[in-house]
């Protein structure tokens, strides 16, 4: 895992928090949200780590700390900007890049080395882990082709209704070949709803290209959930109680 980057987004303000504090400094049990994030990263054995920061990017560096490279975000232009501002660190980099939001604390080091043996195994230009969920939400949807690979991933706000049925997910967690992914990147347009640049668009220009987009779904769904609201804060605290009870016994 030495030669593999991770890359974690933790430059959003978290609107749907409704609070003047980041999200991701937002406390669950004994620590904020996104050092669950990066310490699944060091964990993992990664050989590098680069937080994207933007809004309260002070604060974040101050909970993280100096074993991390950063780098900064302006505004609020999504993932896909997120991950070229990172690509501005990456020069000569040749191994698999990791990308993951911050704001997912149930991601553990054993997916993302699961994560990149998948994308080695099946040489494939990217790996998504995906999870299939009873109620998907706000969650982008895994839309396959008739070989089981992922042909595109559809943002929920911009799934129509047939695609809306399908309750396989996104999780945000990703494994790149960076040198199929990196020249991707600016060829990205913005989103005409959310005028964001989505890197969930990268998989559908790499399926055009001819790449394949390989899937690894994990068993336990916990693994992928996020923490957006402050209701799914307070879920995330009693997963992880139940967790920790689960371990005592």
């Amino acid at each position: 895992m030495k030669d593999v980057c991770a890359v974690v987004l933790a430059a959003g303000k978290g609107t749907r928090m409704r609070s003047g504090l980041i999200k991701l400094a937002h406390p669950l049990s004994s620590q904020p949200l996104v050092k669950f994030v990066t310490d699944a990263c060091v964990e993992s054995g990664v050989g590098r780590t680069i937080v994207v920061v933007g809004y309260q990017a002070d604060k974040v560096k101050s909970i993280l700390g100096e074993k991390f490279e950063y780098v900064y975000q302006e505004g609020r232009l999504g993932t896909g900007d997120a991950v070229r501002r990172a690509a501005s660190l990456l020069g000569g980099f040749q191994g698999e890049l990791i990308v993951l939001p911050g704001d997912a604390p149930f991601i553990t080091s054993s997916a993302l080395v699961g994560l990149v043996h998948r994308r080695r195994e099946t040489k494939s230009a990217a790996t998504v882990l995906t999870a299939v969920l009873p109620r998907p939400s706000h969650y982008g949807r895994i839309i396959r082709n008739g070989y089981e690979q992922i042909k595109r991933i559809v943002e929920s706000q911009n799934a129509g209704p047939e695609e809306l049925r399908i309750r396989e997910v996104n999780s945000g967690v990703y494994c790149f070949d960076s040198q199929k992914l990196l020249p991707l990147l600016p060829l990205l347009t913005r989103d005409t709803k959310g005028g964001e640049y989505y890197l969930t668009d990268v998989i559908g220009l790499l399926h055009q290209q001819g790449f394949s987009v390989e899937a690894m779904r994990v068993s336990d769904p916990t693994v992928v959930l996020g923490v957006n609201t402050p209701q799914e804060l307070k879920r995330a605290w009693k997963i992880l109680e139940k967790q920790k009870k689960g371990k005592r016994k």
